[in-house]
C-alpha cells in the first residue's frame, strides 16, 4: 500500500538524501549507453567480493566515487568492486555500496537494475535504493519511515496487508541443493517470482508489490541487502536470516547470509516451510 504524505526525514537525512540522488543519476548517465551492449559484460578484474568485475559495474562505481568526493563529507565506504575505501581523512559516515545491483539484467537489457547505498553515522542510519531503468527511488531513515519518489510524486511505503499464504506473490532464489527447499512454499504460495536485482526487490516488499523475498542461495552480503532491508523494515516489513535470526551488519564484507524479508504477516510460516523455522 502507498499512502500520499510529506516526508520527515531529519536535516541529516535529507542531505544524505541529496547526496544518494546525485550518485544515482550519475550512475544512470554513465552506463545509459551501455545497457544491453553485451561488451558491457567483459570481465576487467575480480572485485573485492570475490565475484567478477564487469566494464559496466566499474563505470558505475566511478561515477558514485565522483560523487561522493565532491559532496564535502567523509566516507568510510565499502563497496562490491573496490573492496575499502575511504574519503577524506576523517570518516564521518559508513557507507555500504553496491554502484549495479542486476548486472546481468543491464548486460541484457532487461530493464530492472539499481543502485543501493546504506549510510550509517553517529546519529542516523538511512538507505537508499534507485531502480535505475524506471526512475523510481526508494529511501529510509531509521524511525521516521520509509518512502519512494517517481515522475514528482513522493509517497510513503507500507508492506502488503494480503490476508492469506495462498494470496501472497514472492520472489525467491534458490541454488543446489536447496532447490528442494522451495517445493513446499512454491505449493502454498499463488506465485513466485526471480526478478534479478535484491535491493530493488526487497523495496517492492516495501511497497507492498511483492509480500515476501527469499533468498536460499546463501550468498547474500551487507551490500547486497543493508539498504533495502532499512527500507522493508521501516515500511512495516520483518527481515530475518534463513533460520528467523536477526542479520547483523558489522562491516564483515564477507559476511553472507540467507535471507527472508516479509509483510510480517505469515513470516513465521514462511521459515517453516522452507524448513528454517524453529518451534
Amino acid at each position: 500500500m502507498e499512502e500520499q504524505v510529506e516526508m520527515d526525514l531529519s536535516s541529516e537525512g535529507r542531505r544524505l538524501l541529496e547526496i544518494c540522488n546525485m550518485a544515482a543519476e550519475a550512475v544512470y548517465l554513465s552506463i545509459e549507453e551501455m545497457i544491453g551492449d553485451p561488451a558491457s559484460g567483459r570481465v576487467i578484474h575480480m572485485g573485492a567480493d570475490g565475484t567478477p568485475t564487469k566494464s559496466i559495474d566499474q563505470r558505475a562505481e566511478d561515477a558514485v566515487f565522483a560523487v561522493l568526493e565532491g559532496s564535502g563529507i567523509d566516507f568510510a565506504i565499502l563497496s562490491e568492486e573496490e573492496g575499502r575505501k575511504e574519503i577524506g581523512k576523517n570518516p564521518t559516515y559508513f557507507l555500504h555500496l553496491d554502484p549495479l545491483d542486476g548486472t546481468f539484467n543491464a548486460i541484457a537489457g532487461i530493464p530492472f537494475y539499481s543502485i543501493s547505498i546504506y549510510i550509517s553515522g553517529p546519529t542516523t542510519s538511512f538507505g537508499y535504493v534507485s531502480d535505475l531503468a524506471h526512475a523510481v527511488r526508494y529511501f529510509a531513515e531509521r524511525g521516521r519511515g520509509a518512502w519512494s519518489e517517481a515522475a514528482g510524486r513522493r509517497v510513503r511505503l507500507g508492506v502488503s496487508t494480503t490476508p492469506t499464504l495462498r494470496d501472497f506473490c514472492v520472489s525467491a532464489y534458490t541454488l543446489r541443493p536447496n532447490t528442494g527447499r522451495i517445493v513446499p512454499l512454491g505449493d502454498v504460495v499463488r506465485r513466485i517470482r526471480t526478478l534479478g536485482s535484491t535491493s530493488a526487490e526487497l523495496c517492492l516488499v516495501a511497497a507492498g508489490r511483492l509480500d515476501a523475498f527469499v533468498d536460499l542461495r546463501g550468498g547474500l552480503r551487507l551490500v547486497d541487502v543493508a539498504a533495502g532491508s532499512l527500507i522493508a523494515q521501516e515500511a512495516g516489513g520483518t527481515v530475518t536470516d534463513g533460520q528467523g535470526d536477526q542479520i547483523c551488519f558489522n562491516g564483515d564484507m564477507w559476511q553472507k547470509s540467507e535471507f527472508l524479508a516479509s509483510n510480517g504477516l505469515f513470516h513465521r510460516e514462511i521459515l517453516d516451510l522452507l524448513g528454517g523455522g524453529r518451534g
